[in-house]
């Protein structure tokens, strides 16, 4: 269940592509999905049903926020019906802003229900845009959790989830395509070939040009190697209103050595990823409700693209790593010049490089994500059996990681 506005189906940004790669790991694995969202901007992932519940269009502003309740609630009206038919043994739903009605709606249809939560809704709308009721607004966040079993992308958001009410929350965090993300050398050479960086020493950033995001402390950090690494180049892909400060600083500290591609296409990630010598993720320490709950995408496509990583240490990052590359205090300029220092100059790179992406294969590739996601939500072991479900657990030897055995899924 899709109950955001924000997210299409089809769309290019990281929530939709988050919902297309589960969904399809779903149907990978043998289950019938049903999904049901409120927008789309292209088609729905091959094997799956889609149920589009358009409340029309909705203006946007705190003024607003009383239109957007009432679309949530009209959405979890029409589900039921919709759903009905299809009999699901789950109910998947994306914890979003505003929407309150899941419980109720997993109880008219008599089925087990699961809330997966990627962010303290609320709290980061309320920082970026403002909330005209807070209290309302916090109320359907905490009866979307209640009582609920979840799955949170790191563990700073299951203690938040439950601390809100939830019944239980398990980490999984998120997912990479293993397959698009493989080592590529020839797609590497062709981008080193295009931005003149054929023998550079290529430290690379992906993402959104924001402050937390730590872009100029990359650029303070590669300015102090400059100097003795005449090879030393930085690759920026990606946008944001940070750009223009941060190509000043480029121009002033390191002229003519840092390279600004802008935002690319999704399909074109893996290529810039296999043209980085190392993959930096330097984020500054962030001023949100829940210290850092972040689950960050380019950490373990890196991993998966088996490059190595430098990145700043919080217990998300190091819990995606798992031991697979470098952690330095966020901010901290030196520390992560002599990081990135160290892995360009570290004889076993290649090696540590591909444990990192047997890591990921392991752990995160998106079939994993829906294995340990089945498993949080039909673990006997301290779980309700919801009246009607007809899921049953099952013996862990019986099926990978004690899943049980579960038919439909309404995501």
């Amino acid at each position: 269940m899709l109950p955001d506005p924000g997210i299409p189906v089809g769309g290019t940004k990281g929530a939709s592509v988050h919902v297309a790669e589960l969904t399809r790991a779903y149907v990978r694995a043998g289950h019938e999905v049903l999904l049901v969202a409120m927008r789309t901007a292209g088609p729905a992932p091959e094997g799956v049903d889609l149920q589009i519940l358009d409340p029309g269009p909705l203006p946007q502003g705190p003024e607003h926020d009383h239109e957007r309740i009432a679309a949530t609630e009209w959405f979890f009206e029409e589900a039921v019906a919709s759903v009905r038919d299809f009999a699901p043994d789950l109910v998947h739903e994306r914890l979003s802003a505003f929407a309150g009605g899941g419980p109720h709606f997993a109880a008219v249809l008599g089925v087990r229900r699961l809330v997966e939560v990627n962010a303290p809704v609320i709290a980061e709308r309320a920082s970026r845009l403002r909330v005209a009721d807070l209290d309302t607004a916090e109320g359907l966040e905490r009866a979307a959790l209640a009582d609920a079993r979840a799955v949170a992308v790191s563990a700073p958001l299951a203690g938040w989830a439950r601390e809100r009410g939830a019944a239980a929350a398990a980490v999984v965090p998120n997912g990479v395509d293993v397959d698009r993300f493989a080592p590529d050398a020839v797609a590497s050479a062709v981008v080193r070939a295009s931005l003149g960086l054929a023998g550079a020493d290529v430290v690379g950033f992906i993402g959104s040009l924001k402050p937390w995001h730590g872009v100029d402390v990359l650029l303070d950090a590669a300015a102090t190697l400059a100097a003795r690494r005449f090879r030393l180049h930085v690759l920026v892909v990606g946008d944001g209103p940070d750009r223009p400060s941060l190509e000043v600083r480029a121009t002033r500290r390191l002229e003519g050595r840092v390279h600004f591609v802008g935002a690319v296409p999704a399909a074109a990630i893996p290529a810039y990823l296999a043209a980085f010598d190392v993959a930096a993720a330097p984020y500054r320490a962030p001023a949100t409700a829940v210290d850092f709950y972040f689950s960050p995408l380019k950490v373990v496509e890196a991993m998966a693209a088996a490059r190595p990583v430098v990145a700043s240490r919080f217990a998300p990052i190091e819990d995606l790593l798992a031991g697979h590359g470098s952690l330095v205090p966020p901010g901290d300029v030196p520390a992560l010049a002599a990081a990135i220092d160290a892995a360009l100059d570290d004889p076993d790179a290649a090696a540590r490089a591909t444990a990192g992406r047997q890591h990921a294969v392991r752990a995160h590739g998106w079939d994993a994500v829906v294995r340990q996601t089945l498993s949080a939500a039909f673990d006997p072991v301290g779980a309700t059996q919801t009246a009607g479900a007809r899921a049953t657990a099952v013996p862990a030897g019986d099926q990978p990681g004690g899943l049980a055995a579960a038919t439909g899924v309404a995501a």
